[in-house]
């Protein structure tokens, strides 16, 4: 996928980071705190309604909580089924199936469905992540059963078929097209590649144009089969139902979701520790960039916000230290950011800096490149906060902006089902949003410095050039 030309680098960067992320990425740009007092541990909003979860027989786990602020309801249903469990000559099987199955079920005619969409709000779709499938729903209170049963009836009841299986690749093939293209996308992929060389993470989530064609309708309705399962589901509901009656409602709806005995998978290996890769591409573009990467543990109740922190530590806004030390300091780079990007298996930490290729020397008054100067000075953010760890000053705002920045994110009846959804299925727990809070507020700095010393030997960088500049030789 990409974004419109037109939009601002911020808005750019924001898009890009929330359509990679399908996951609980913390953006490194938002509100700036004010101040830098302690960070108080945070109290449920006076208003939160007390969550209710149900979980069927054979495993599908539901959460429904009531939000009647609006008149809107969300219905967001996480599977597993990502990168991990694709084969290498597969890249892309789980995106295909995630398209597929939009265009149509057995229990509808092609035309019956298109009415079924419509009577159900119109806003159906489906995301595919690094681990997890999302299918989701938004529609008005009066459409909620029509729309709870047409989710369910897209994860049990695909038709795949050989011609919808074309079509939905074709789609892929231009979204892979379009981010090929893009001077972001491309670098964080290419970035994403030499992270995870070995795993299935460094595939591209859309797989490859030649892999795609290798894929037929049987290959997906296997997928299908194997990954989209009860004990494989969890689902949210948030929005103005009551949830008692929701609960009813979706037990009945998703009860005909194919289930099967677990499987002992064998357990996918992990990256271990290397030298610093160095990947250079060239890509249309007004600037350089220079995205560095870090490998971390497999995402865990405990260590996700260790990591938040970390990251706005190095990024979170204009006190982040890549803007005060890079920016107000050199006077280099004009965009500036990081991300944590939390994964089952091995996550990963990412900064970066778009800046001009060149800049002129005052005293020669001769152009020089900058890159070997804003390389040395990004990858000594990282090494300086293992070195020396966080400051006082430095912690408070990190931890007073992470929480700002998740609070954030709960704004929309949407977002609060997905991420509701994704904390279950990513095993941090359905009331992983009250705890990172209070969990946010007790990160030390001895964590901080610990983490990122961690960081060493785990990572990879990649500089991107306008085709314009010659690389040196």
């Amino acid at each position: 996928m990409s974004y419109p030309a037109h939009l601002s680098l911020r808005t750019r960067r924001r898009f890009l980071l929330g359509l990679l992320a399908t996951s609980a990425v913390i953006p490194a740009t938002g509100v700036r705190s004010q101040s830098q007092p302690a960070a108080a541990v945070p109290e449920a909003p006076a208003r939160r309604v007390p969550l209710r979860i149900a979980t069927l027989s054979n495993g599908l786990r539901l959460l429904c909580r009531t939000n009647d602020s609006s008149e809107m309801v969300s219905i967001v249903c996480q599977v597993r089924a990502g990168l991990p469990d694709e084969r290498d000559e597969q890249a892309g099987l789980a995106a295909l199936t995630a398209e597929t199955i939009l265009m149509g079920t057995t229990t509808h005619s092609a035309h019956a469905f298109s009415s079924a969409v419509i009577q159900a709000g119109g806003d159906l779709r489906t995301l595919p992540g690094f681990d997890l499938t999302e299918v989701s729903a938004v529609c008005d209170k009066t459409q909620f059963d029509s729309a709870l049963k047409l989710v369910a009836d897209v994860v049990a009841h695909p038709s795949i078929t050989e011609e919808q299986v074309t079509e939905a690749r074709t789609e892929l093939k231009q979204r892979i097209s379009r981010f090929e293209e893009d001077f972001t996308g491309a670098s964080y992929q290419a970035l994403v590649g030499q992270l995870y060389p070995h795993t299935p993470y460094g595939r591209p989530i859309n797989g490859f144009p030649e892999s795609l064609d290798r894929l037929k309708a049987v290959d997906v309705r296997r997928f299908w089969q194997e990954h989209y399962l009860q004990n494989r589901m969890v689902v949210a509901i948030v929005g103005d139902v009551d949830s008692s009656k929701a609960l009813e409602m979706a037990q009945k709806a998703f009860q005909s979701v194919p289930w099967k005995p677990p499987v002992v998978a064998a357990p996918t290996p992990t990256e271990a520790p290397g030298k610093l890769k160095t990947e250079l591409l060239q890509r249309p573009g007004p600037a350089a960039q220079l995205m560095v990467g870090y490998r971390t543990p497999g995402v865990t109740r405990d260590n996700y916000p260790t990591y938040a922190v970390l990251d706005a530590i190095i990024g979170g806004g204009k006190r982040g230290r890549l803007f005060s030390n890079i920016r107000e300091k050199h006077s280099l780079g004009y965009q500036l950011g990081s991300f944590f990007q939390p994964l089952l298996l091995q996550s990963h930490l990412v900064g970066y800096v778009i800046t001009p290729p060149f800049r002129r020397n005052p005293r020669t008054e001769q152009n020089e490149s900058v890159i070997d100067l804003v390389k040395t000075h990004l990858l000594a953010q990282y090494q300086d906060l293992a070195t020396a760890g966080p400051t006082d000053q430095e912690l408070a705002r990190a931890r007073n902006y992470v929480i700002g920045r998740y609070a954030l994110r709960q704004e929309r009846t949407r977002d609060q089902a997905k991420w509701l959804a994704w904390n279950s299925a990513m095993g941090l727990g359905a009331d992983f949003d009250d705890y990172f809070n209070r969990r946010v507020a007790t990160v030390t700095k001895e964590q901080i410095q610990a983490a990122a010393k961690a960081l060493t030997g785990q990572q990879a960088l990649v500089i991107t050039l306008p085709e314009e500049v010659q690389p040196e030789r």
